[in-house]
């Protein structure tokens, strides 16, 4: 029987004592390492961000478990440490590595020094195509192959594609952090209920216009609803669910589908939506969404700027985005809005704008005692984005390769004190670097005012939340 070990790959390269964030759990890679087990393959999964894992650490715990094949996840923010990892196991293995980035990464992976040992590349769904690979059943053509490494593209067109995800499996025995306690003390767990996006963010390498080949699939409410309840059997104290996909909370339709899901269970929940989600569902079914148990919604404003929206195409119209979110606030549904500053051609004048529209919605936070959290981040672009390319088509190759050597924003982490997310791969923006971080500080800063403050809560207990 093979030996598989699927690594969530690791964020730091030493061990970071003060990174203590509840991270998520794995759920993709849960649903590749369930098909594996029942395809019979020994398989164990190794999740190096939640158990905090430093990369030599790493190497030493595999080179010691000699698995056949060695599967982990690879993107831009830890690229290079993936790279690494692979030039260190010295030993004979087979690598399989995924990732939405892959698809333009690949061409750098075959060139990586892994030491002879074979490397396949899967863009797209894992959870078919990964068995194959090891027990070489493969049933696709590769889309390129070079020397030993293959790059597969599971695609709407291949054998692999996964087209109802509403019978996926998943063993959650894989995981070691969940359930957790979250921000609110709930005991939580997480759940995925549909895979794409239908929305087109210049910064985001899951934009729909970059991945229309993969299509848009969602789990039925009825799936959905045998999913929590198979949580709520599995953790008999469980208090919260957390949705973790995009698409969730899309628009007045999902709103009235997430209220038929949670009216049949006593548990809050939490989970993504859009500044849009919102436009056409009246006051009523807001409160009837609060009603359900929603506790809180994590959305991406990302600026206050009209001109800075344009550019990564999200909605101009700051009094909708004021509109919608005011009445999720005076509904008593806590609001988590999440802000980048330093995108390309950005100005003060536009961070500034940013901070106003933050301000605004945490007043109205405190006036009807909910709490909006601000989690706020520097711009960096992502291989194969709108941006990445953009920067690179005005800056040349050079200039984007040496910008996209990301890196741990030590000096933004000491100013901020925190960890986890605070990467950095240059300053873009228009203007200078102080005035990024200023904002960057003025925005989280806003915390202090909420009636919870998880800033306070963290400096006393060294615990993050972002």
């Amino acid at each position: 029987m093979y030996k598989v070990l699927i690594i969530n790959s690791p964020l730091f390269r030493d061990k970071n004592n003060l990174y203590d964030e509840d991270s998520l759990p794995p759920i993709g890679l849960g649903i590749i390492a369930t098909a594996m087990r029942e395809n019979g393959l020994d398989v164990e999964l190794i999740d190096a961000v939640a158990s905090k894992i430093p990369l030599k650490e790493l190497v030493k715990i595999v080179s010691q478990k000699r698995p056949d094949f060695i599967c982990t996840n690879v993107f831009t923010t830890n690229l290079e440490l993936v790279k690494e990892f692979v030039a260190l196991i010295s030993y004979s293995t087979h690598f399989i590595i995924g990732g939405l980035s892959t698809k333009n990464l690949y061409k750098e992976i075959f060139e990586w020094n892994s030491n002879n040992n074979p490397i396949d590349v899967v863009c797209g769904d894992g959870e078919l195509i990964a068995s194959d690979l090891i027990l070489n059943q493969i049933k696709q053509i590769p889309k390129e192959e070079k020397k030993g490494r293959r790059y597969f593209m599971v695609d709407a067109n291949s054998v692999y594609y996964s087209k109802e995800i509403s019978i996926e499996k998943l063993d959650r025995t894989h995981f070691v952090n969940e359930p957790i306690k979250n921000i609110f003390e709930y005991s939580e767990a997480n759940i995925v209920t549909s895979r794409g996006c239908i929305y087109n963010c210049a910064f985001c390498a899951a934009a729909r216009s970059l991945n229309k080949e993969f299509g848009i699939r969602e789990k039925s409410a009825i799936s959905v609803i045998m999913e929590i309840q198979h949580l709520i059997d599995l953790y008999p104290n469980l208090q919260s669910i957390r949705v973790l996909d995009d698409l969730f909370l899309k628009n007045a339709d999902s709103v009235e589908k997430a209220i038929e899901i949670f009216k049949y269970f006593n548990l809050r929940w939490r989970s993504m939506a859009h500044v849009q989600t919102f436009n056409k569902v009246s006051k009523e079914t807001i409160h009837k969404l609060k009603q359900s148990g929603c506790d809180e919604l994590f959305i991406g404003i990302e600026s206050g700027s009209p001109e800075v929206l344009k550019r990564i195409h999200k909605t101009t119209n700051i009094e909708l985005i004021k509109k919608n979110l005011s009445e999720l606030l005076r509904s008593g549904i806590n609001i988590k809005g999440y802000f980048i500053y330093g995108f390309p051609k950005e100005t003060k004048k536009d961070f500034k704008k940013t901070y106003e529209l933050a301000k605004y919605l945490t007043n109205v936070a405190q006036e009807n005692n909910v709490h909006f959290r601000t989690s706020v981040f520097q711009y960096r672009p992502y291989h194969g984005t709108e941006l990445y390319h953009s920067v690179e088509n005005e800056k040349g190759n050079s200039y984007i390769n040496e910008i996209l050597a990301v890196k741990p924003n030590k000096e933004l982490s000491d100013l901020l004190g925190r960890r986890q997310f605070n990467f950095h791969s240059g300053n873009h923006s228009a203007s200078d670097l102080d005035a990024v971080h200023d904002y960057i500080i003025k925005t989280s800063s806003l915390n202090s005012l909420c009636i919870f403050d998880p800033y306070a809560k963290n400096r006393v207990n060294k615990k993050t939340d972002f």
